[in-house]
């Protein structure tokens, strides 16, 4: 039974400690040399907020966790396939809910006036890095469907 354990705790965990940054002074390695476009604003408005985890990893874990604790509750093999299963489906709600509050991240939602007066939100991770306050002048960096604000100047 330990043996069916340790293998979808090892992968959950090792899983769990990739770092999917949503933060401004990280940029992912297919955005590097690419060509992007900027746009100068002024913070409006500031909002603390939650990014939500990745809920998918805890799910596949505690599925597996739930169905193989299931399956060794009796011995009567009917008995034994109905337990794996619903010891898969609520290993798979909790493991959810596990991984999603494990990898949430604090961010921060930034109103921004662009100098062209369009008014944009943009989500991204807090970070130790920048600080930010209303009436801020900043940089939008945008490309490939992604935006990140920095301070400008």
């Amino acid at each position: 039974m330990t043996k069916y354990l340790f293998l979808p705790f090892l992968f959950f965990t090792v899983v769990s400690c990739v770092n999917y940054s949503y933060s401004p002074d990280v940029v992912s390695r297919s955005d590097a040399q690419r060509t992007q476009y900027v746009v100068l604003g002024t913070i409006v408005d500031i909002n603390s907020v939650t990014i939500e985890g990745d809920r998918e990893i805890g799910a596949y874990a505690g599925a597996f966790i739930g169905g193989a604790a299931g399956k060794n509750i009796t011995d009567s093999e009917l008995e034994s396939d109905v337990a794996a299963i619903l010891g898969g489906l609520v290993g798979s709600a909790v493991g959810s809910k596990i991984g999603s509050n494990i990898t949430s991240k604090d961010g921060v939602e930034l109103i921004i006036e662009t100098d062209a007066g369009r008014l944009l939100s943009i989500i991204q991770e807090k970070n130790q890095s920048y600080s930010y306050s209303v009436n801020q002048r900043v940089k939008i960096i945008k490309g490939n469907g992604k935006s990140r604000v920095v301070p400008f100047g």
